[in-house]
């Protein structure tokens, strides 16, 4: 009988001595090891991991995804109103101040959640909750920004739409380009799985959206038809480099080409 108990206790610390190596081999395998890079490499690889950290926080957080789709909102009323250099700086500036406070929340909510192990506490919360206030006072900033760009505008709208903006075309452009990066930036946070890098693949092939965006805007301000042959070729070449290069699957190259032209053909349709 003693035989049997000493044997059902070697067999338990053998037990938990396998799961103990097994949880040590799962815990190694989660550990972040970088790889040694030169200085080149690594000034290359920050642009990665920073581009990486905004497809996380749009794929993660609900709040960003309504950041990015305000911007682009913001973006597109000033086609319809006669928005000057500097009144857009101060947009632009308000936007990307929201945006990096939101960022910063999310990454304060990740090392809070990593600090306390999921347990819930009072001074976590409290963390929690500052880095909320800060990115609400931004958007509040945001908000009286964009009150006091656009309230006489909108009052005077009728005097500042189509016709002046028509005669910007650079401004157009401008506002296309810009739309085409964000939105295919948002399209790559709303549907990364969290395989590979953000910045290699995703959704729709960003480079090809911005090719394809130049492209149709230099085919619609121009007259020659060989030109239009150049611009779309040019375009045609990176989409093609980005899929030789097995960055892009042909579908994705094809919703970048798709995304581009289309957003070049309705802002410089309805505007120019």
């Amino acid at each position: 009988m003693k035989d049997e108990k000493q044997l059902i206790e070697e067999i338990k610390v053998q037990v938990k001595k396998e799961l103990k190596e097994e949880k040590e081999r799962e815990d190694e395998k989660l550990k972040y090891k970088p790889e040694p890079k030169g200085p080149g490499e690594k000034f290359v690889k920050g642009f990665d991991y920073a581009f990486e950290g905004l497809v996380f926080a749009i794929n993660n957080e609900k709040n960003m995804k309504f950041h990015i789709l305000a911007s682009i909102l913001v973006l597109l009323v000033s086609l319809f109103l006669n928005v000057s250099r500097v009144e857009m700086m101060f947009l632009v500036l308000s936007i990307a101040f929201v945006i990096s406070c939101e960022l910063m929340n999310t990454s304060l909510e990740q090392a809070v959640n990593l600090a306390g192990g999921g347990k819930k506490s009072k001074i976590a919360k409290a963390s929690k909750d500052l880095s909320a206030a800060a990115t609400f006072v931004s958007a509040l900033n945001t908000l009286f920004v964009a009150y006091l760009v656009f309230f006489d505008k909108v009052a005077n709208f009728s005097s500042s739409v189509v016709l002046r903006i028509s005669r910007r075309p650079s401004h157009l452009a401008l506002i296309t380009i810009s739309i085409v990066i964000i939105f295919t930036i948002f399209l790559k946070g709303i549907f990364y799985k969290g395989h590979g890098t953000a910045f290699h693949g995703g959704f729709a092939s960003g480079h090809t959206s911005v090719a394809f965006a130049l492209a149709t805007i230099g085919a619609m301000r121009v007259e020659e038809g060989l030109l239009i042959f150049v611009f779309y070729g040019l375009a045609i070449i990176v989409a093609e480099s980005r899929f030789e290069a097995n960055i892009h699957s042909l579908p994705e190259i094809i919703r970048g080409a798709i995304l581009g032209t289309a957003f070049a053909l309705f802002v410089f349709g309805v505007f120019s």
